[in-house]
């Protein structure tokens, strides 16, 4: 230690050497802990800087994705409202389906009596046709045996007018 310090100033001071070597050893730990608290400060400094600097990369990030989930939520709520109008339309045409069923089921409750209906007009009508085709062939038998009934009278008539000619020519 000797060497460290000279000893003309140790005695100009008017110390001696253990007591240099105590204030020399006082004044390094003072200059250890003076270095430790800057370098202990430092150290939070760039703790607290990298930190910072990763939460404003978080927080980018975040603003990010938020926008993302806003753009997404917008893209939901369109399409949540395409998916309402076309609930909507199924709806009315879910009605509109119901309507018409209901309908058929009457125009079919409405056909099944018409076609009974028709069913029984076209048996009348047969019926009809056949007393109609019956009645044309007696009414051509009548008119048949009118004629030969009047060729009969005729000859009866013409005969008797003979037989009067006869009668009265006598």
């Amino acid at each position: 230690m000797q060497e460290l310090i000279p000893h003309d100033l140790l005695a100009k001071i008017g110390i001696n050497e253990s007591m240099a070597v105590v204030f020399s050893i006082t004044i390094v730990v003072i200059v250890l802990f003076i270095v430790m608290v800057v370098v202990i400060s430092s150290m939070r400094v760039k703790f607290y800087k990298d930190k910072l600097t990763n939460t404003a990369i978080d927080n980018y990030e975040k603003d990010d994705y938020i926008v993302e989930l806003k753009k997404s939520l917008e893209d939901l709520e369109k399409k949540n409202s395409d998916l309402e109008s076309a609930l909507l339309e199924f709806n009315q045409t879910k009605q509109t389906l119901s309507d018409t069923a209901k309908e058929l089921e009457l125009l079919q409750i409405k056909y099944n009596k018409l076609n009974e209906l028709y069913k029984h007009t076209q048996s009348k009508l047969n019926n009809t046709k056949a007393l109609y085709e019956s009645l044309i062939l007696e009414h051509q038998d009548l008119m048949q045996k009118i004629e030969e009934l009047q060729e009969h009278n005729n000859k009866l008539q013409v005969n008797n007018a003979r037989l009067l000619r006869k009668l009265e020519q006598k």
